[in-house]
């Protein structure tokens, strides 16, 4: 996978992502509002759910599903700049984003804040890291399987 397309995948799951908390959160404040959460007389127990109410439950459901499509999309785009780094022959932006990429990941399942880490190492590499697919690497252009042949005198 190019640096390119790495780009557009993971700046594409970051629009989903905004895409779908927002559609989450303003549902969910829309719901609070029909259920009459704002209300000064507000009653949890006289609530009865109607088609409303299940339509914007709905609506939050997708929200979340669009949140970890986004998600999703974007550990692809990590995974295509792993893989597109592996290719150097200096090691030092894969093993970064390797190690970094796998950090983020583990610390981000128990704080929030610790998933920022792979946001900033993927635009750190977005921003000024190499592109393998651009050019060949030097190890792996091939070399010549026979010698030139010289210009010598023929008689």
């Amino acid at each position: 996978m190019t640096k390119r397309n790495v780009t557009i995948w993971w700046l594409t799951g970051i629009g989903v992502m905004i895409v779908g908390g927002l559609l989450a959160l303003f549902m969910a404040l829309a719901l609070a509002s029909h259920i009459g959460a704002f209300a000064p007389n507000f009653q949890s127990s006289g609530y009865v759910p109607d088609d409303t109410f299940w339509a914007l439950v709905s609506f939050i459901i997708l929200g979340g599903i669009a949140v970890l499509g986004g998600i999703v999309v974007q550990i692809v785009a990590w995974i295509g700049a792993v893989i597109n780094t592996n290719r150097l022959v200096d090691k030092m932006w894969y093993n970064i984003l390797l190690w970094g990429g796998i950090t983020g990941i583990v610390l981000g399942l128990f704080t929030g804040v610790a998933a920022i880490l792979g946001w900033v190492l993927m635009i750190v590499y977005l921003v000024g890291g190499p592109d393998s697919m651009a050019r060949e690497p030097k190890l792996l252009r091939s070399m010549p399987t026979e010698l030139p042949k010289t210009l010598e005198p023929t008689g």
